[in-house]
């Protein structure tokens, strides 16, 4: 299983500011919804973010530079970009909503100890296609897959514990 973390031609990393501010423009053209300031700046924290942040974690990056911008707007533009495919909601499970900038094609890996989620790509994945038979009339817009387990982090920390324990 080959991985290729952040390596997408279209990923925010590798696009300039005026290029990720010409193509939010153009995605909330296509979704009916104003490119006001407030939506420019939480889009550039989110697209920023290899975290897949929660609405709370971009609004305390952003409350310096805008004040009076609620939680609740955070969270209510960041799912009206989920629902314009501007941005993808994240299930990871937590009972708090994580959100991602990157809309390419791509996978997570969600750690069931820390809550990390961290970018994967494999394009085998991106190439499967359930059969007709099993999808039973059902058509398949999108397939995004979320892996759960332990990261490597939280797992080099528990077998350090583990040996601590064993001397």
């Amino acid at each position: 299983m080959a991985t290729h973390k952040h390596q997408t031609p279209a990923s925010p990393d590798q696009r300039s500011h005026s290029d990720m501010d010409t193509a939010f423009e153009a995605a909330c053209a296509r979704a009916g919804l104003a490119a006001t300031d407030q939506r420019r700046l939480i889009y550039k924290v989110l697209a920023e973010s290899r975290e897949h942040p929660t609405a709370e974690a971009v609004f305390l990056k952003i409350r310096s530079q805008s004040p009076r911008l609620s939680l609740a707007t955070v969270y209510r533009n960041l799912r009206l970009f989920a629902d314009a495919g501007i941005a993808d909601a994240v299930a990871t499970g937590d009972s708090f909503a994580r959100f991602d900038g990157n809309t390419e094609p791509h996978h997570h890996l969600i750690c069931r100890r820390c809550g990390s989620v961290t970018d994967y790509y494999m394009k085998s994945l991106d190439d499967f296609t359930p059969s007709k038979a099993a999808l039973d009339g059902f058509e398949v817009q999108a397939m995004k897959m979320n892996f759960f387990g332990v990261c490597a982090s939280c797992s080099d920390k528990r077998t350090k514990n583990t040996a601590r324990r064993e001397k």
